[in-house]
């Protein structure tokens, strides 16, 4: 973990609280977190992190995988019995069922190791971004029996709210702004990433997958509709 120069000024005076075991990779973290203006708090053990984030809130959680006491998927499914902040995993595995697994578990985002500190500042800023004050509007889309209504953040399914995680939602809210008409993936996963899409990452397909299946869109795709060659489309009102 190297060349850890700041690249862009991040938000002052946010509490991150990093759940990492390596005191080298904390240490790192910590100072490379705090010339960028944020409160760093460390925990090394995945049975404390509840406790820590109960006691003082963070803004952001950052969450490695592989901890003792208890492992950081287990820890994200506990934190989101309480915790409504962004969570940001940290892994060293390669394989796709590990990061939909972190998805599943309520993660936001993850990032892989070894860290790269400009992808990493960039997801935490975006993730704080999608986090911040709800900015009230009038608007709401509709489309079959999905409503969404930005105002408040809030989606329901045949008059039912449903829970999205804030990623999710930020996903469909994209597509609703532009509902009826394709979403490049690109536009798609810079919007979820916060960076620009290098044609490997699977994120965006995931998201997109366990959006459907929160609406209970996955078969037929009747209203998030992949067009091909192109992105994801929310269909119009019209079609139900």
């Amino acid at each position: 973990m190297k060349n850890w120069s700041s690249t862009i000024n991040a938000q002052q005076d946010k509490h991150i609280l990093v759940v990492e075991d390596d005191e080298e990779i904390s240490r790192l973290l910590t100072l490379f977190l705090e010339t960028e203006g944020y409160r760093v708090d460390i925990c090394h053990r995945g049975d404390q992190a509840p406790l820590r984030v109960r006691q003082s809130p963070p803004d952001i959680v950052i969450l490695d995988i592989m901890l003792p006491g208890q492992n950081g998927l287990e820890v994200c499914q506990q934190l989101r019995s309480f915790y409504d902040g962004p969570i940001l995993m940290l892994t060293a595995l390669e394989d796709d069922v590990s990061e939909l697994t972190a998805f599943r578990s309520g993660a936001d985002d993850y990032v892989r190791k070894p860290i790269r500190p400009d992808v990493l500042l960039m997801r935490i800023q975006a993730l704080l971004k999608r986090s911040g004050p709800i900015v009230a509007s009038a608007n709401q889309y509709q489309s079959g029996p999905i409503t969404i209504i930005p105002g408040r953040r809030e989606v329901l399914v045949n008059q039912q709210v449903i829970e999205l995680q804030s990623a999710e939602y930020d996903l469909l809210e994209l597509l609703a702004r532009h509902q009826g008409q394709p979403v490049s993936r690109e536009r798609c996963f810079k919007a979820l990433r916060g960076i620009e899409y290098d044609g490997c990452d699977r994120s965006l397909d995931m998201r997109i997958s366990s959006l459907r299946k929160r609406l209970g869109d996955s078969t037929p795709q009747r209203w998030i509709k992949t067009v091909r060659g192109v992105g994801y489309m929310l269909a119009a009102d019209e079609t139900r």
